[in-house]
């Protein structure tokens, strides 16, 4: 774990005996790759109950709880780089903690949480604003900025397969269905982070903050709503795309099915007449040579196939 302090400009290294003095002032404290070991003792220091720091780590959306000793701002980062099998099995928590005063941030160090706060806690638009208005800022921001990332690329590959001629291969629709089912998972991280920042600005939860300072989420909010509007596009542009795909593979099939029907009944008819005079026919009303029924076979064929072509059955296209 480490754990370091805003001091004279810069993130400098502190100790748990700093944090549980500093954190009630008005200073900003990060903590980086906490264990559960440390996290509990961290709530020690900072004389809150474990279940304030350890409590709904594994919660699978955006949340605020709000105490009167303390409020905690719960978000997912999701990993830009990551390997994983769905973007929800890559991603770390993100917690703002803060008693009204001073402000901790704990993250996991590839989040990346103190570097995208420290550029910019100390840049003049926001000079003004407390250290809880601009970490807790700062850090949606920062979420939302990954979020944003696989919005894009949804978006991206959503263009792609539009321009692809019907039907797909297997690896496409594959990746389609992949698309769809992580745009869907995106969908519910937006919602709830939405409404997390909706929070931030109606004044519901006790955050220590001006009126003024939490107009500084609604640029967040803004930025939700455009994230999840599109993925919403994008997840019905896939659903379509899937479904046009899939319709013209049953058209295929079902015309694939006509034509070896067709084929079956136009071989079918030589082989039945082939069948019949190829039996002993001795005594039989009726007197035809070989080549009389070559000739009735061969005009039935060219009469049924004539039909089928003009029915379209013998189309594959």
């Amino acid at each position: 774990m480490r754990i370091s302090v805003w001091d004279r400009g810069a993130l400098k290294e502190s100790s748990l005996e700093e944090l549980s003095t500093g954190y009630r002032k008005t200073q900003w404290f990060d903590i980086t790759d906490p264990s559960v070991e440390d996290l509990e003792r961290v709530a020690e220091a900072l004389k809150v109950p474990r279940n304030a720091l350890l409590g709904k780590l594994s919660s699978n959306y955006p949340h605020i709880d709000s105490y009167p000793e303390y409020t905690k701002i719960f978000a997912w980062y999701l990993n830009t780089k990551g390997t994983g099998k769905d973007i929800t099995s890559d991603m770390g928590p993100v917690i703002v903690f803060t008693n009204g005063r001073g402000v901790v941030s704990i993250s996991q160090s590839w989040i990346g949480v103190s570097e995208a706060v420290s550029s910019e806690f100390a840049s003049p638009r926001l000079a003004l604003f407390s250290p809880i208005a601009r970490v807790a800022y700062l850090v949606l921001s920062h979420v939302i900025d990954s979020y944003e990332h696989f919005v894009d690329n949804f978006e991206e590959n959503t263009e792609k397969y539009e321009d692809e001629s019907p039907p797909w291969s297997r690896s496409f629709y594959m990746e389609a269905f992949i698309i769809r089912r992580e745009a869907s998972s995106l969908l519910r991280l937006l919602h709830h982070f939405k409404r997390l920042a909706e929070v931030l600005t109606d004044g519901k939860v006790e955050l220590g903050i001006s009126l003024e300072e939490r107009r500084l989420f609604d640029g967040v909010i803004e930025r939700a709503i455009g994230a999840e509007e599109t993925t919403e596009s994008t997840r019905e542009t896939m659903q379509d795309l899937i479904g046009i795909h899939m319709d013209v593979l049953s058209l295929t099939m079902n015309r694939t099915m006509r034509l070896i029907a067709a084929l079956t009944v136009i071989v079918g008819v030589p082989s039945l007449i082939g069948a019949l005079f190829g039996s002993n026919t001795m005594d039989a009303p009726y007197k035809l040579l070989l080549w009389q029924v070559v000739v009735i076979s061969g005009v039935a064929v060219g009469i049924l196939t004539a039909f089928f072509y003009v029915e379209g059955w013998l189309r594959i296209r």
